[in-house]
């Protein structure tokens, strides 16, 4: 490789080959705010690291050379500390696969079970062409929701992958945590005013009033018995290599089983607390509730169970009759999946699928079953999920912001003679 190809220019946070751009989807200052990955064209339960799905909330921060970087640790421990990578790297390490999934996955999905004659079904197919500034789709003009729902697609928001680092819990403890510790508040490197549009947006439309923090960092307050959990690390190595700037480097964190907006990037400070803090986006955003108004919002955590069918889908029709393997994905936020089942009828009977066996709780598996079809005409296709603990998809209702979708949702197909 040649030199000039290692130093490159550092767009993604380490030195190396210069590659294509990651970031479709930005907004007026620059900030990367979306980049899907290609879920139905992939086959490995690792998704490549350069079509893993990104989502910045903020102003994504300036890059931090690995021999600079440093996080500190304090609050309510007995001795705060400031880890530099290298000091980080020398702990006890831990391995951790599994999915990532972006609270708003699928949020469409919501609407269109609810009345699918008067609202068009979501697509999981890519087009090239469809990525550029969402901020253009409304500038000068008042904001359309439907043209950002059409700029900012909320499928394919999940990827699979190998982290790297040390559990949160040995940093904690190292720093001798107290008994009054309640909650680990976690802050990034990324900075800003949250952008009102990304509500309005998860909502699906305007006409409520949206807290303005001001500037702030993003960060999260993980509960302490999360934090202590041993597959929750401080990661600094994603599929086999040092994390991407785009993917948090030089560390993240990583939550496995809680939606992606819990995996925070660019990590900056620690600081263990005797309370829960009031984080914008765990108190104002990424909350289950009836509606902007409910007083009774909840923060949203652990992931529900979910299936992905990825054949046959509605493109796929008219398929021949004959023998058919439907297969896809299934993955849960509190474990292993252990089974699925299978429709043709659109849900009134069902049939065990078989599942790949993963030694990998938090990774998805894959499943399929075989479908002899003999008989032309239209069948509704649907999978479900069930998990270690007996939870059997779907387990999220619809909620206001639209998080969290783990409905079924049925393929249409038209089988031909």
């Amino acid at each position: 490789m040649a030199e000039d190809e290692l130093e490159g220019d550092w767009v993604h946070g380490w030195p190396d080959r210069k590659r294509a751009e990651l970031m479709p989807s930005r907004d007026a200052e620059g900030r990367v705010i979306l980049a899907r990955s290609p879920v139905l064209d992939l086959e490995g339960l690792i998704t490549p690291t350069d079509v893993s799905y990104i989502v910045a909330q903020l102003q994504m921060p300036e890059p931090v050379h690995p021999d600079d970087y440093s996080f500190s640790l304090f609050g309510e421990v007995e001795k705060p500390i400031e880890y530099t990578l290298e000091e980080l790297r020398r702990l006890p390490g831990r391995t951790v696969r599994a999915v990532t999934e972006c609270a708003g996955n699928d949020a469409e999905f919501f609407d269109y079970l609810n009345d699918r004659s008067n609202n068009r079904k979501p697509s999981l197919h890519m087009k090239h062409e469809e990525y550029g500034t969402w901020r253009s789709q409304i500038e000068g003009a008042e904001i359309d929701i439907d043209a950002i729902i059409q700029a900012m697609p909320s499928t394919c928001l999940v990827s699979g992958g190998e982290w790297i680092g040390v559990p949160l819990g040995e940093v904690l403890r190292r720093a001798g945590i107290k008994d009054n510790a309640v909650a680990i508040r976690v802050e990034g490197f990324d900075e800003g005013r949250p952008d009102p549009i990304l509500q309005y947006r998860s909502v699906g439309r305007t006409d409520f009033d949206v807290v303005d923090p001001g500037i702030i960092h993003y960060d999260k307050g993980l509960p302490i018995e999360k934090a202590m959990d041993p597959d929750t690390i401080l990661a600094w190595s994603h599929n086999g290599e040092f994390l991407q700037h785009v993917h948090g480097a030089p560390v993240r964190l990583i939550v496995p089983g809680w939606a992606g907006n819990w995996w925070v990037k660019w990590i900056h400070k620690i600081e263990v607390m005797d309370h829960m803090p009031d984080c914008y986006h765990q108190t104002h955003y990424f909350v289950s509730g009836t509606s902007p108004d409910d007083p009774d919002k909840k923060m949203m955590t652990a992931l529900g169970v979910k299936t992905l069918i990825k054949y046959p889908r509605d493109e796929d029709s008219p398929i021949k009759v004959g023998v058919h393997s439907i297969r896809g994905m299934a993955w849960s936020g509190e474990g292993e999946v252990v089974r699925v089942e299978v429709s043709v009828d659109g849900g009134q009977n069902w049939a065990d699928a078989h599942v790949e066996y993963s030694p990998d709780k938090w990774l998805w598996v894959r499943w399929s079953y075989l479908w002899n079809v003999d008989t032309p005409g239209a069948y509704s296709v649907m999978a479900r999920a069930t998990d270690e603990r007996g939870r059997v998809q779907p387990q999220t209702d619809w909620n206001f912001q639209r998080k969290h979708f783990d409905g079924i949702v049925p393929m249409d197909i038209l089988v031909d003679a």
